[in-house]
């Protein structure tokens, strides 16, 4: 394995797999969250993950790395709801811009991750710190207190992720 140039895993040479053809690169993408693990395999796209406990409480505070539509996407759910949509809001963001580069989380508020990410397209506006570009987003299936999400520079019918639960380390 090495690494591209934001730091992910890729196969160094082409992977021995049936039905792959010469060349081909093995991409993982890899999320951790107390007590549980993503991976995610990729075979040429480069692949970005993120995964969060759903918040509870109130989630006025946290809305501020959100656009105005975004805000008012999870201000109008029903108040048990609203976490979760916030969370789910903010995995899509995170793996989008983890997916395009480094330094890019201060650019979370110009991000929408709802209007257009509808089809999984979220496009990251480029800045002096940051390349920009495009990403694809999934939600990912996960349990009723987590959130996850997947990002790749293109659609991916060839993405696999598995969730792996851990026990926390004990103190």
């Amino acid at each position: 394995m090495t690494h591209d140039g934001f730091g992910r895993p890729v196969s160094a040479a082409p992977p021995v797999a049936a039905g792959w053809p010469p060349g081909a690169r093995l991409c993982l993408g890899i999320a951790t969250d107390p007590g549980r693990q993503f991976l995610a395999v990729s075979r040429d796209l480069p692949v970005a993950l993120s995964v969060h406990t759903v918040p509870r409480g109130p989630v006025g505070e946290l809305l501020l790395p959100f656009t105005l539509l975004e805000r008012r996407y999870v201000q109008e759910a029903p108040e048990d709801r609203r976490a979760h949509r916030l969370a789910q809001l903010w995995t899509r963001k995170e793996a989008a811009l983890r997916l395009t580069g480094r330094g890019g989380l201060a650019l979370a508020d110009e991000i929408d991750a709802l209007s257009e990410a509808r089809d999984g397209k979220v496009v990251i506006p480029a800045s002096p710190a940051h390349p920009g570009g495009t990403a694809y987003v999934r939600d990912l299936p996960t349990g009723p207190r987590t959130v996850a999400s997947a990002a790749t520079p293109a659609p991916s019918s060839g993405l696999r992720v598995w969730r792996v639960r851990f026990a926390a380390p004990r103190t």
